[in-house]
This record gives C-alpha cells, structure tokens and sequence, in this order.
C-alpha cells in the first residue's frame, strides 16, 4: 500500500509518533507485514529513554548489552531499513484522533491508523528544574559524570534510578541524602540492601522537597515532613531528581481515555478508546517500564493494526 497526496496531504495507512524502543518495534512490524507507515520522532536520533539507562541491560533476550545508549544503537541499527519512513526531529505539534492527522510543522499527514508512542518524561519540582543553578540540579546523573566529586548531595526519590544513583556518588566520595516521601525505598531487593549497606548514605523518609537556596550555584535544600510539619535544612552542593516520570500525553489530552496519572488506556490489542486509534510502550496505562516489554507491544499494535484495516475493506 503506497502513500499518496491528498489535498496537499500525505495520506498513510498508519502514522506512528514517536520512534523509541515501541515506536520503532511497531514500525518494523509494520514494514514486515507490508503496511506503509509513517514515524515522527522530535529528536535527532531514535530510542527515546533508552540514552537514559547507565545500567547493562541483560533482559532483552536477543543478546546482552552495555548500557541504554548500546541499546538505541541497536535500534537504529535495525530502523535503518525504514529508511524515509522514519522522521527525524519532526516534533509533532498538533494531534486530531477523531479525523486521523498529525502536524509536524507545516506539515499535516494524516493516517488510516495511529499509533501513539510518545513514552514518558521526567517530572519537574517547583523551584528545581533539570539544569537550575548553573547544572547542579539534574535529573540526569551521568550527563553531569564528575561534576558532584567530593560534594554533599541530596538525591530525591526512592526507586532503582535513585538509589543506584545515590550508590554511584557515596563510591565518589560524596556524602548522599536520599530523601523520599515513602516510609521505605521501593528500590528492587538487592539495591536497597546495598543502600543500607552504604555508610555515606542517609536516608530520610517520608520527608519532600520544599525549597532550594543558591545564587548562581547550588547552596542547600529546605524539606518538610508533611505529618507534622517539620522543617530541616540541608547544606549541599547538588540535587539530583529521581521521581515518578510522566505519560507524554498532552497532545491527545481530551480525545481519548487517559488514567488519573495521564497515561493512555488500552484494551490486550493495544486499542485506546478512540476508534482506530492504538498506543504502545511507557505513555500506556499500567506499562512495565522495560525494554523488552516496549518491545512486545509495539510489535503487538502493529498485527492489532493490520486486523484493524483489514476490517476496514
């Protein structure tokens, strides 16, 4: 099935945003099953959050690898055969579910089919934005590799990015907060006995982020105990952010079902409630944030979109 102008528009059988591990895994499925789609991506290079991950990934089972960056490598490796089928930094700008179009720029291409595979973004504190103070703020440790040597640190969060995160600089000689507003850290098994094992590691439970202080750098952090209103300052030379990220669902906002956390709802095929409308990866509702599981799904809105057609004729 070949594309074709409509109107001055491109006219595909699906239209695929966002080319990261789901996005491309459903593109491929495509190509393989002969559906002529389409993939908008706003960065320069596909993956998405995979750059993100400083860990090896060993449950993929395709082979083992490094760490995140090795993965999209990977990845691009394999989307190479999409050739002009996938876009790159065309951020799409405005989305119609109902009719079936995007716009990325001036562009406007509209799809038999779409899928949404826009995955999640960090989740910004009030105050503490990546990159604040003259890049002592991040939620991206590894982007700053060496900046917080011999610096107290206070690291915000209780899950695996966080705690290894913490781990990473107590081994650079930094004295680590770990503050997070659970009573225990809900870090897999073998990191949170690393953490307690770790002695430049404090942690502060039930406590949260209330205020940071600083001029051009980073001076200290003000937190608070909501149960009874506690207040204790912490005198630091950095702030590292690790919480809940967010579905990137602004652009559907309104036009489909979303869960109270913004992430999109679907049925097993991947079907969201708007007709002919399908969704994949982290931005779905109750997603198991693995790159094996983004994987499968896209792989499985793809066969779900060929039935959807067929349907169709």
């Amino acid at each position: 099935m070949s594309a074709e102008a409509i109107h001055g528009e491109e006219q595909h059988d699906v239209v695929i945003v966002g080319a990261g591990t789901a996005g491309v895994s459903c593109a491929l499925e495509c190509f393989d099953i002969q559906l002529d789609a389409v993939v908008l991506e706003a960065d320069e290079r596909p993956g998405g959050q995979l750059v993100e991950i400083v860990n090896s990934v060993r449950n993929v089972a395709v082979g083992t690898f490094r760490d995140g960056p090795a993965v999209r490598d990977s990845l691009e490796e394999a989307a190479a055969i999409l050739s002009h089928r996938l876009r790159l930094s065309h951020p799409v700008t405005r989305v119609d579910l109902g009719d079936r179009w995007i716009e990325a720029g001036p562009h406007r291409i509209r799809g038999r089919a779409l899928v949404i595979a826009t995955g999640t973004a960090h989740q910004q504190l009030a105050g503490a934005e990546d990159g604040a103070f003259g890049g002592d703020v991040t939620s991206l440790l590894e982007a700053r590799s060496g900046r917080f040597v011999g610096r107290d640190v206070v690291v915000i969060g209780g899950g695996d990015s966080a705690a290894l995160d913490a781990l990473e600089l107590a081994r650079e000689g930094s004295k680590v907060w770990l503050v997070h507003r659970s009573d225990a850290l809900t870090a897999r098994h073998d990191i949170v006995e690393q953490v307690r094992r770790e002695k430049r590691i404090e942690q502060l439970a039930r406590w949260e982020l209330e205020s940071v202080d600083g001029s051009d750098r980073l001076e200290g952090v003000t937190l608070v105990r909501r149960a009874d209103g506690a207040r204790r300052h912490l005198e630091a030379g950095g702030l590292v952010v690790k919480i809940a990220r967010v579905p990137r669902t602004d652009l559907v906002r309104g036009q489909l079902e979303l869960n109270r956390k913004g992430a999109i709802i679907v049925d097993p095929t991947m079907h969201t409630s708007c007709d002919g409308v399908f969704a994949a990866g982290d931005v779905v509702a109750g997603a198991y944030a693995r790159v094996a599981a983004a994987l499968g799904q896209g792989s499985v809105a793809a066969r779900s979109v060929l039935r959807y057609l067929q349907g169709e004729n």
